[in-house]
């Protein structure tokens, strides 16, 4: 079990950072832990980790890469390893101390979830899950604007969207920029539900088929953060944008566009919206895990994400549609805009707590 700073034996919920890997190669663990939820309570959890110790990596790669994952099984039950979309990154089931290897070529750019599939969704719900970040080898389009997808699957609507980037009157400022952690942000939201964890923790055995109609969540979470501590509240030259609160929040002046990777890897299904902005959805993924890139962009104010889905969105940064002067000369930047779900449940946190659930905010720190 994780030592945190908590208290021995217990561990606060570890940030979710960008692991680093030598050529493609990731080491991770499965642990338990206790995971401190945003009002002081502790869950049994069960999470990945690297070497870094950090609670369920960002794993980040280069399509064509050739990607080894080890993984070691530290908990005293059997699991499994496996990232939809992707066959060949599979295990079937890893024993207790047991080892075991997946090795896959990185498929095209996109966002993938790393699970573990067995007892489906009991391992998951429990913590067992993590972002896979596929970086296109090729990602600029014909006219040179860098995108986060493979060139081989733009379409018009993509290719119009990222070349209009800092080279429209809509849109002035930057284009999109890679490789960048405060211009690429990951969403990955779940849900607690004390009640099976403290099950499977006194060794219960529960039935995977018991577990959707006896879920109850009480935590809401991105990136394992809740509520406050969802967003950074104090940014200067300090901020990690790398791992926690960091990687969560959009922060930049007019102009300067941001993708934002949202994957569901819980049993609720959401509805994030977003305030002072429109969206652009980039990308969904279809039942298999496959990627699908938008032949048609639309303005969204808000989108449905469905459990184990995942949608990559851009965020403009462009003028606020409802400031009547711009700069603004009453409101002093940062101006900041709330993200929350309208899916109501998940803006509390132990029954009650509001605002403590699956809610951050993003921020436009100048005008161009």
């Amino acid at each position: 079990m994780k030592v945190g700073a908590a208290a021995a034996g217990v561990a606060a919920f570890p940030a979710m950072a960008s692991a680093q890997t030598t050529g493609g190669m990731f080491d991770l663990t499965i642990e338990a832990v206790d995971s401190e939820m945003i009002d002081g309570v502790f869950v049994f959890s069960l999470m990945f980790f690297d070497r870094s110790e950090e609670g369920r990596p960002i794993l980040e790669v280069t399509e064509g890469e050739v990607v080894t994952i080890n993984v070691t099984n530290l908990d005293t039950r059997p699991h499994g390893f496996g990232i939809p979309g992707i066959p060949a990154a599979s295990v079937a089931s890893i024993p207790p101390g047991g080892k075991a290897t997946v090795r896959f070529t990185a498929p095209i750019a996109g966002s993938y979830l790393y699970i573990d599939p067995t007892l489906a969704p009991l391992n998951r719900i429990l913590g067992l899950y993590g972002a896979f970040i596929v970086h296109p080898a090729l990602g600029t389009t014909a006219s040179g604007s860098p995108t986060p997808l493979s060139r081989a699957t733009h379409t018009p609507a993509i290719t119009a969207l990222f070349d209009a980037l800092g080279n429209s009157e809509r849109f002035p400022g930057n284009k999109w920029v890679p490789h960048d952690v405060e211009r690429d942000k990951v969403w990955v939201f779940s849900q607690v539900d004390p009640l099976i964890a403290e099950r499977v923790d006194a060794g219960e055995a529960v039935p995977p088929a018991s577990v959707v109609p006896s879920f109850v969540p009480r935590y809401f979470m991105i990136n394992g953060l809740s509520g406050y501590d969802a967003a950074p509240h104090k940014v200067d030259a300090t901020t990690d944008w790398s791992k926690g609160a960091g990687r969560i929040m959009p922060h930049g002046r007019q102009g300067q566009p941001t993708v934002i990777r949202n994957m569901n890897a819980g049993l609720c299904s959401h509805s994030p919206h977003i305030h002072g902005n429109h969206v652009f959805k980039l990308t969904e993924s279809l039942p298999s895990g496959a990627i699908s890139v938008a032949t048609s962009i639309y303005e969204l104010d808000s989108w449905p994400l469905p459990p184990l889905s995942r949608q990559d969105l851009l965020l403009p940064f462009e003028r606020p549609r409802d400031a009547p002067v711009w700069p603004p000369k009453d409101e002093p930047f940062p101006m900041r805009y709330v993200m929350h779900c309208h899916t109501e449940m998940s803006q509390t946190a132990a029954g009650g707590n509001y605002p403590q659930g699956l809610v951050t905010h993003w921020e436009m720190t100048a005008s161009l």
